[in-house]
């Protein structure tokens, strides 16, 4: 297993705009910058889109000259593989020292293949040490 605490942008978009994630994903590329992992989440008003990239400061500022609304957040990016029970073990270890998972997005392209977790603690730093502890067990 392996982890970082990352800068994530979280970036505001009108939800019922056909084509505001299009102009986002496109700035973002032509500006050379790399999404590593995203997310979208909407609700009635409002559309969040979560990015990671590969230069997060830059990258805010590039979208806030554009006029979005950009939050600046840590997360945890953890590479796991694919294996049963290995979330499950993540999990319980944050629980168990009363870390709360604010919210968590993944994906896999089949079994065994390796996947990225990205986390939102309440708090990075102490869930940051518990994982050193698992990756060494």
């Amino acid at each position: 297993m392996e982890f970082a605490l990352k800068r994530q942008l979280s970036v505001a978009l009108q939800a019922d705009e056909p084509g505001r994630l299009a102009a986002l994903t496109n700035l973002v590329s032509d500006r050379g910058f790399n999404i590593e992992a995203l997310c979208v989440v909407d609700n009635m008003d409002q559309g969040v889109v979560r990015l990671l990239v590969d230069q997060p400061g830059p990258c805010k500022d590039v979208l806030l000259t554009k006029k979005f609304s950009v939050v600046e957040a840590e997360v945890l990016a953890i590479k796991l593989t694919d294996r049963k029970g290995r979330l499950a073990t993540v999990t319980k270890a944050l629980a168990a020292a009363r870390i709360n998972i604010d919210y968590a997005y993944s994906t896999v392209d089949h079994r065994e293949a390796h996947t990225l977790l990205v986390m939102k603690v309440s708090d990075a730093r102490l869930a940051e040490s518990i994982l050193h502890g698992l990756a060494e067990s």
